[in-house]
């Protein structure tokens, strides 16, 4: 038997502690309860009745005991035991440490990094109130996460801080701390115990030293490893998993969740990450390639952590990683006996179930705010201000040949072309050829085709033949047998305009009759980047982006109730308070803000110079006195219901006249 503690004394029974042992002392008065529920009822007064003479020699199956059964007193003790013992302040293992005599901090991580391990914090951090509540210590709970409002550290009643712990949840953006301001209005020396998330956040280490300038800090760091999903911006995009705090570890897999044909959100494909690098940070990460088929990438909603809780461990799927919107533009002037012949009818066939198709005019198609525009042997004429200026914010523009194009006479002055055309083009295989059709050539390694095969049969009669340059051979993408090109491309301020040198149907060459047409054609939209937040033309066209689903801290949908549009230029900085992380909109633009993206590169685990690090792995006691209520309330039911057996549940005596 031991106390410990400065503040509270504790009785140490073994394993067991009581925060109020000097209740235990009614357990005594237990064996007198009994002796006097035991003791007999007073002698009843004799009454003569003749008539009882009637009744002589008979005898009562059930008479009524004269003492309480042995059963029932045992379950009003244990009942009377448990309440004694509950209020005594039962905890099982409790923190051998000193309490302390000051004023206590309690700092808790609350971005979406502490959102695995937040039970057991909030469990601990309850602990340390209820402890200084005992000692009659003033305690402060500061939540980390950047939310306005909270003025300085003020430190009050323990009951106080208890229920704001208990109201507490982690946030869907990253642990923010104050700066040393907000320990204006604080003692000159307190202790400190700090619930950490386990990352190096920026602002920890003056946060840090500002507390230690005051007293003792106490740093619980978490038990499991922290983890984050990030989408890449690179094309195709792919997903980035990190790791920080617990080398060694395995990586889980990364799940894509979505609708199945019925419309039921549920688990699509499961990712497995290749082996990790380690970064200069001391994190480790693996690259997961989005292996999937556009049908069912399309359906993905959310791409998933397995059995991680948090929002950081969450990427929602936006329009980067949807099939694009693709803009077809040619001209309309077809006849209906034409329509199947038109360039239009081959690439609609390319693209179905690919990508979203809009038609129209280039004015119209470009309020659509696609990601790719398609001009068929067709010019941009007024509209070319626009287009230009749509493909310098981030666009690709495809442009196929044909003979309106071989035919307009200021092909050189065109702007959107990625090289500078001849007029009239080339004919291999009409009345005056130059040769036989020309096949492909196999594609470069290293261009957006590389890895397609090549079909035989595929052969080019006509194409648009381009001017002598010297930096020709860096944009040709694709080429004939004889080294002329068929596919150049070039950069448009964030955009790209390509060119195919053949027609979009069969009249110049039988590419488009070709699987490997599709294969290009898809190719190339999926390389297209999606419209970007931190552009400056996009902050321009959308200056504020509404939230049309959010997340709470441990990575669960919610609605965005009360939540005001985010201005362009916060929109870009990433998750933050008034901007969880979620799927925002801005016009039919859809962009998500994703928790776990905003740390990375720089995820890395935390170093806490000067402090006490305490292990999370052991719990600092587990309160019994809950429990033992629950015992208590337990054994009055059985006492009641065995009570009421006793005084009516005998078995009636059957009456009745023989014959």
């Amino acid at each position: 038997m031991r106390a410990t503690g400065t503040g509270a004394r504790m009785l140490m029974l073994g394993p067991l502690g009581f925060a109020a042992p000097w209740l235990l002392g009614a357990l005594a008065a237990l064996p007198l309860l009994w002796w006097l529920l035991r003791a007999l009822p007073p002698a009843p007064r004799e009454v003569v009745f003749p008539g009882t003479a009637l009744m002589a020699g008979l005898t009562d199956p059930s008479a009524l005991a004269r003492r309480t059964p042995w059963w029932l007193m045992a379950l009003r003790m244990l009942a009377l035991a448990a309440a004694i013992a509950a209020l005594a302040g039962p905890v099982w293992r409790p923190d051998p440490r000193p309490a302390g005599t000051g004023p206590l901090l309690v700092v808790v991580d609350a971005g979406w990094a502490a959102a695995p391990g937040w039970p057991r914090a909030q469990d601990r951090a309850l602990a340390a109130i209820e402890q200084a509540t005992g000692a009659g210590r003033p305690v402060a709970v500061w939540l980390a996460d950047g939310q306005g409002g909270r003025g300085t550290v003020r430190f009050g009643a323990a009951p106080e801080a208890a229920a704001r712990m208990r109201a507490a949840v982690p946030q869907a953006w990253g642990t923010r701390y104050p700066d040393g301001s907000a320990l204006a209005d604080a003692p000159a020396s307190f202790d400190t115990l700090w619930l950490s998330d386990g990352l190096d956040h920026p602002g920890r280490a003056a946060w840090l030293a500002a507390l230690a300038g005051r007293g003792a800090v106490t740093v619980v760091p978490p038990a499991r490893p922290v983890r984050a999903l990030a989408l890449t911006g690179d094309e195709p995009p792919a997903l980035v998993l990190h790791q920080a705090g617990a080398a060694g570890a395995d990586l889980p897999a990364v799940l894509a969740v979505g609708p199945d044909p019925q419309g039921v959100q549920r688990q699509l494909a499961r990712l497995v990450p290749p082996a990790p690098e380690t970064l200069a940070s001391g994190a480790i990460a693996a690259t997961v390639p989005l292996d999937l088929p556009p049908e069912l990438r399309n359906r993905i909603t959310r791409f998933a952590i397995e059995g991680e809780a948090s929002a950081g461990a969450v990427v929602l799927a936006d329009d980067r990683v949807r099939r694009r919107k693709v803009a077809l533009v040619g001209d309309a002037r077809a006849t209906e006996g034409q329509a199947l012949l038109s360039p239009l009818h081959y690439l609609r066939q390319a693209l179905a179930g690919r990508a979203d198709v809009v038609e129209g005019g280039l004015a119209d198609v470009l309020q659509a705010a696609p990601d790719v525009v398609i001009l068929a042997d067709a010019q941009a004429d007024t509209d070319a201000e626009p287009l230009t200026r749509w493909v310098a914010a981030g666009g690709m523009l495809i442009r196929f040949a044909g003979p309106r194009m071989a035919a307009s006479e200021d092909l050189d002055g065109d702007p959107l072309l990625p090289v500078r055309l001849r007029p009239g083009g080339r004919d291999a295989g009409g009345a005056l050829a130059w040769g036989a059709p020309r096949p492909l050539a196999p594609f470069d390694a290293q261009g957006p085709f590389a890895g397609l095969a090549v079909p035989g049969d595929v052969t080019v009669r006509a194409q648009l033949l381009p001017e002598p340059d010297p930096d020709l051979g860096g944009r040709t993408v694709a080429q004939l047998t004889d080294g002329t090109p068929l596919v150049t491309r070039a950069p448009v301020a964030q955009g790209w305009v390509v060119l195919f040198h053949t027609s979009a149907n069969a009249d110049w060459s039988n590419l488009p009759l070709s699987g490997l047409f599709v294969q290009m054609l898809d190719r190339l939209i999926q390389s297209a980047r999606a419209p970007q937040a931190a552009q400056p033309a996009l902050a321009a066209e959308a200056p504020h982006w509404t939230a049309q689903t959010v997340l709470d801290g441990f990575g669960r949908p919610a609605a965005p109730e009360g939540l005001a549009p985010v201005a362009a230029e916060d929109f870009a900085a990433g998750p933050a308070p008034g901007a969880p992380a979620g799927v925002y909109a801005a016009g039919e633009r859809r962009a998500a803000l994703n928790a776990g993206g905003a740390l990375v590169p720089a995820l890395a685990a935390a170093d806490w110079p000067g402090a006490t690090l305490s292990s999370a792995a052991r719990a600092p006691g587990l309160a019994l006195g809950g429990w033992l209520l629950a015992l208590a309330a337990a054994a009055l039911a059985l006492d009641a219901l065995g009570s009421g057996w006793l005084a009516g549940g005998r078995p009636a005596r059957r009456t009745g006249v023989r014959a």
